[in-house]
Parts: structure tokens; C-alpha cells; sequence
């Protein structure tokens, strides 16, 4: 009887044990890092303003053009607003494309005509996509309160972008 009511109070306290530990990792998942985000957010914006430019270029369709103007316009001015941030932290701001981005860039770079539309449209669906998906992460999880804000308003350009690209694709790739 009395193994067994040390038995009963050894397993209660190493069960309190148990559940006082914390999972770390389940926390570290839940923080984005400030330069994980500055870095794939600058390559992301790098990306859209050389696609933007091969579009003003190469595209055979005009909507195509102009939405490759739009790229490079948005994407600049967002490039430069998130430097100002930067600069004023211990992070950097990337000067090349990631890899995965710059695969993306190369799919398109011998492309010309309606192959170049066809291609761009999908590659700024896709990249839209993810980088409105990146921007949601960061908008609550990143540690730094002015990425988070910046990440949080530039949301409703970068979806709206996405709209536009999902409707274009749509129109060179029927």
C-alpha cells in the first residue's frame, strides 16, 4: 500500500513536471526572424522590378507591358521604403536575388512575344502568391514592430497585384 501511494505521488509530481516544460521550438515557430524577412522580402521586390522591366521590353501583349510598368513603380518605391527601415537597424539589405528567385528570373530572361507573356503572367501569379503569403507570416510574426507595420501595409498592394495577375494569366493563358 505504501509503494503503491509512492508510486501514485512520484507519477502526479513528474507530471506537473511535464507540463511546466515549455516547447521551445513550438515558440521559435512562431517568430519570424528580422533578417529572414528583410531578406526574402528585398529579393522578392528585386524580382518583380527586373521581371517588370523585361515585361516593358519583351512582352507582345500591352496589358502585359503595362503591368511589368506597374511592377517596377510599386516594387521600386516599396524597395526603397523598406531600406529606410533597415537603415536604421543591424540588418542588411540583400544586393542579389535569392536562388530561388533568380531560377524564377531565368525562366523568362530567352523568352520573347506571347511565350514571355505566357510565362511572366504564371511566374508573377506564383510570385505574387508567395510573397503574399510571406508578408501575412511577417505582419504577425516577425520581432521588430516596424517591419511588422511595413509588412501589414503593403499587404493590400501586393494582393491587389496577385488579383491582377490571376486576371491577366487568365486572358494570356485561356
Amino acid at each position: 500500500m505504501k509503494k503503491a501511494k509512492l508510486l501514485l505521488i512520484m507519477l502526479t509530481g513528474s507530471m506537473f513536471a511535464f507540463q511546466s516544460c515549455k516547447d521551445d521550438n513550438k515558440e521559435d515557430e512562431m517568430v519570424m526572424a528580422k533578417q529572414e524577412f528583410v531578406t526574402e522580402a528585398a529579393s522578392s521586390n528585386m524580382l518583380e522590378v527586373q521581371a517588370g522591366a523585361m515585361a516593358q521590353q519583351k512582352a507582345d501583349n500591352e496589358a502585359v507591358e503595362h503591368y511589368g510598368e506597374h511592377m517596377v513603380t510599386d516594387h521600386t518605391k516599396a524597395t526603397v521604403e523598406l531600406a529606410a527601415i533597415v537603415n536604421n537597424k543591424d540588418l542588411n539589405m540583400p544586393t542579389q536575388l535569392m536562388e530561388k528567385h533568380q531560377q524564377m528570373l531565368n525562366s523568362i530572361a530567352n523568352l520573347t512575344g506571347a511565350a514571355f507573356d505566357k510565362a511572366f503572367m504564371n511566374m508573377m501569379v506564383t510570385s505574387h502568391e508567395q510573397t503574399v503569403a510571406l508578408f501575412e507570416k511577417a505582419s504577425i510574426q516577425v520581432n521588430d514592430n516596424e517591419l511588422r507595420a511595413f509588412a501589414k501595409a503593403k499587404l493590400p498592394t501586393l494582393k491587389a497585384h496577385l488579383e491582377e495577375a490571376k486576371e491577366l494569366n487568365a486572358t494570356v493563358n485561356p
